[in-house]
C-alpha cells in the first residue's frame, strides 16, 4: 500500500469528522496496470498505467448523499475536494436507497494466494510468454493471431468514520487471444485468467492452444439451419448466459424493475444439481477481497441452493430495507455518466463443478450444437428474460458423440430462465472466466441445455 495515498484518505476522513458530517467513508485505491496487445502473429504494445484514485462518500442531514472520485495530488487537493462534496451533499434531495452503512468494527481475515510477490519483476517476461502463445496458437493450425493481456498489482486502503478500517492487495492476470484462419469466419477463442500471473503460463499457452484448434476447426464452416437444438455450451457462454441469472438476485434490481427474480424467492428454478453461490472469498477469485466497500468481511451466500432461489446479495442499506442482513456486498456502483450509489454488487459468481466429461456431454443422440463463444447478448425484456445472442467464433454440430460439421451465421434467440431451467448436464471442467462479454468473474464449466432455439438471417 503507498502510504501517500493512505495518508490522504485518512486525512479525508479527520477533515470530514470535523465539519460535523453524519458519514464519510474513502476508499484509496494505488494500482498498476499493465496491457500487452498483439495482432497479426506479433506484439504490438506493451504499456504500463500508475493509478492513484480515492473515493469519497459523504453523508450529511440523515441521508443526503454524495459520492466523487479524484486521484488526489497533495493535501490541498485532498482539502478542496473534501470541501466541495460536503457541499454537494447539503444541495443533494434525499436519496430513499440510504439506510446507512457497516458500523461494526470488524478483525479481516489476510487473503492467501491472491498476491503474486513476483509481480514486480514479471513485466520483464511477459512479452516473452505471449510471443509464446502466439507460436502456440500457430502451431495448432492457427494463421493469425491477436488479443489482450492485461496483469497487475492493487493496493486498496479504507477508511470511515462510521469506524470500520482496513487493507487489503491482490495481483491479477486476464488473457484474451483469438485465432483466425486466412477465411475471416473460421476462427477460435482462449481465455485465461487468475491471480498470480507468474505461474499462470501453462494456462496461458493452453488458451492459446484452444484458439489455434477451434479456428482450423472451424475452416469450410456451413450456414446453420433454425430449429430447436440442444446446445453445449462452453464456460464462456454459459458465464454470459445462464451464468447471469444470479446477476438478478440484487434487490437494487428489484426496485429498479430490472430482476426476473423478484417475486421468486423460494421457487425452484433449476435442476436439484444446479447450486451457485456469491463467494467473495473465493481462492483465486478476481472479486475476492476479506471487505466490502463499507468495511463488511466477505462472506459465502448461497443464490441457488438444489435449483431453488434461497438468497439476494444485500449491503446494508438493502438489508435494511428488505429487512435482511447485509451479506458483505456493499459496492461503490456507477450508474450511466457521474452517477454514483452505494449498492449491492456481486464478487465471484461460483457454480459447483458437475461430474461429465466432455466426452460424455457430447454423447447425446439429439440433435445437439457446441457453442464456443458469443458476442452482443441483447434482452428483448430483463424482467421476462426473452433475448437473442450471435455465436461468434467455432462452433459444430454433434454428430454420432463427436463434433462434426462447422457452422455459421446463426443466432441463439431464446429465454434465460428456461434455459437455467432446462440444464441437463454439467461439466467436470470448472474454470473462471471473466472478460468483456463476462464483468463479475464467474466459475462455471461447460453444460447442456435441452431444446434452445437457433434463428438465422432467412427468418
Amino acid at each position: 500500500m503507498s502510504e501517500t495515498i493512505q495518508s490522504y484518505v485518512d486525512y479525508a476522513i479527520e477533515l470530514g469528522t470535523k465539519q460535523e458530517v453524519d458519514l464519510i467513508l474513502g476508499i484509496g485505491t494505488n494500482a498498476v496496470r499493465n496491457q500487452i496487445r498483439f495482432s497479426s502473429n506479433k506484439v504490438d504494445i506493451s504499456k504500463q498505467w500508475n493509478e492513484n484514485n480515492l473515493e469519497l462518500i459523504v453523508v450529511v442531514g440523515g441521508n443526503q448523499l454524495a459520492i466523487g472520485e479524484f486521484s488526489p495530488r497533495n493535501e490541498e487537493h485532498v482539502k478542496e475536494r473534501v470541501n466541495a462534496q460536503i457541499k454537494f451533499a447539503n444541495s443533494m434531495s434525499p436519496s430513499p436507497f440510504y439506510q446507512g452503512v457497516e458500523s461494526t468494527v470488524s478483525k479481516f481475515t489476510p487473503l492467501v494466494g491472491h498476491y503474486d510477490d513476483k509481480i514486480d519483476d514479471y513485466g520483464e517476461n511477459a512479452v516473452s510468454v505471449i510471443n509464446s502463445c502466439i507460436n502456440e496458437a500457430i502451431s495448432e493450425g492457427a494463421k493469425r493471431v491477436a488479443g489482450s493481456y492485461f496483469f497487475g498489482k492493487k493496493n486498496v486502503y479504507l477508511n470511515s468514520s462510521a469506524g470500520p478500517k482496513g487493507s487489503h492487495s491482490s495481483t491479477s492476470y486476464n488473457l484474451t487471444v483469438r485465432a483466425f484462419q486466412e477465411e475471416l469466419d473460421a476462427s477460435g477463442q482462449g481465455l485465461a485468467t487468475g491471480c498470480i500471473p507468474h505461474s499462470a503460463e501453462k494456462k496461458l499457452l493452453a488458451a492459446a492452444a484452444t484458439a489455434g484448434k477451434f479456428s482450423r476447426m472451424h475452416k469450410n464452416a456451413q450456414p446453420a439451419k433454425a430449429g430447436k437444438y440442444d446446445i453445449i455450451m462452453s464456460p464462456a457462454v454459459a458465464a454470459n448466459l445462464v451464468g447471469s441469472i444470479p446477476n438478478d438476485a440484487n434487490p437494487l434490481a428489484v426496485l429498479m424493475g430490472r430482476s426476473a427474480l423478484g417475486d421468486k424467492m423460494g421457487e425452484k428454478l433449476a435442476p436439484e444439481f444446479i447450486n451457485v453461490a456469491d463467494n467473495g472469498l473465493q481462492p483465486d477469485g478476481l472479486g475476492t477481497s476479506p471487505f466490502d466497500d463499507e468495511g463488511t468481511p466477505r462472506q459465502i451466500t448461497p443464490i441457488f441452493k438444489d435449483g431453488v432461489l434461497v438468497n439476494f446479495i444485500h449491503s446494508t442499506s438493502s438489508a435494511k430495507m428488505f429487512q435482511g442482513e447485509s451479506t458483505g456486498n456493499g459496492s461503490i456502483v456507477s450508474f450511466w455518466t457521474g452517477s454514483k450509489l452505494m449498492a449491492p454488487a456481486p464478487t465471484n459468481y461460483v457454480f459447483e463443478n458437475g461430474d461429465h466429461s466432455f466426452e460424455e456431454l457430447i454423447d447425446t443422440n439429439r440433435k445437439t450444437i457446441y457453442v464456443t463463444c458469443n458476442w452482443y447478448t441483447r434482452y428483448t425484456s430483463k424482467i421476462s428474460t426473452e433475448y437473442s445472442t450471435i455465436p461468434r467464433d467455432a462452433a459444430f454440430l454433434v454428430e454420432n458423440g463427436e463434433l462434426s460439421t462447422p457452422i455459421k451465421n446463426f443466432r441463439i434467440s431464446d429465454n434465460m430462465l428456461r434455459q437455467f431451467a432446462n440444464i441437463d448436464a454439467l461439466g467436470n471442467d470448472r474454470v473462471q472466466v471473466k472478460w468483456w462479454e463476462v464483468p463479475v468473474p464467474t466459475w462455471i464449466s461447460t453444460l447442456r441445455v435441452k431444446n434452445c432455439r437457433l434463428t438465422t438471417a432467412t427468418q
